[in-house]
């Protein structure tokens, strides 16, 4: 079993960096061949070589990913990926209202061929100064959803 994880991180705080961090730390402590890839340093070729595409990325304006993962899941059309399985998370900030990119993130992967085989996670940003960071026990969550990956993808 061989698991690419790639994600978009735009704030210099690098949220979304280390939330994919944290995953990938679980999933290998899982027993899981992971790599970890942010998307301007992904060749969308290789991504055949592995069973499961993990994709992260921030939620922007009307909940859509950040414009560099929806330039990237753009590129992936035109190749087959039945068979492969995915998921997704994102990184936000804490609102009264709910939406999250990593829904986006889905749909599109399904549109590609890929199955979908975990909820998605929501990890969420607060703000303090201008300064980004996680809320207290989102990082404790991302591990946790890491640690089920590993488990649904070791059944």
């Amino acid at each position: 079993m061989k698991i690419l994880v790639v994600y978009d991180s735009v704030s210099p705080a690098r949220i979304t960096e280390k939330i994919a961090q944290a995953i990938v730390e679980e999933l290998k402590e899982g027993g899981i061949s992971t790599e970890l890839r942010s998307i301007e340093d992904v060749d969308r070729a290789i991504i055949m070589e592995y069973d499961c595409l993990v994709l992260g990325a921030p939620t922007m304006a009307w909940w859509r990913p950040s414009k560099g993962m929806r330039d990237f899941l753009t590129s992936l059309q035109g190749s087959n990926y039945d068979g492969k399985m995915a998921a997704a998370f994102d990184t936000q900030m804490w609102t009264n209202i709910t939406g999250n990119s990593a829904g986006s993130m889905e749909k599109s992967l399904t549109k590609l061929g890929f199955r979908i085989i975990s909820p998605p996670l929501v990890s969420y940003v607060g703000v303090n100064d201008r300064v980004y960071s996680l809320r207290d026990g989102e990082m404790e969550k991302a591990k946790m959803w890491g640690k089920g990956l590993s488990k649904k993808l070791l059944k």
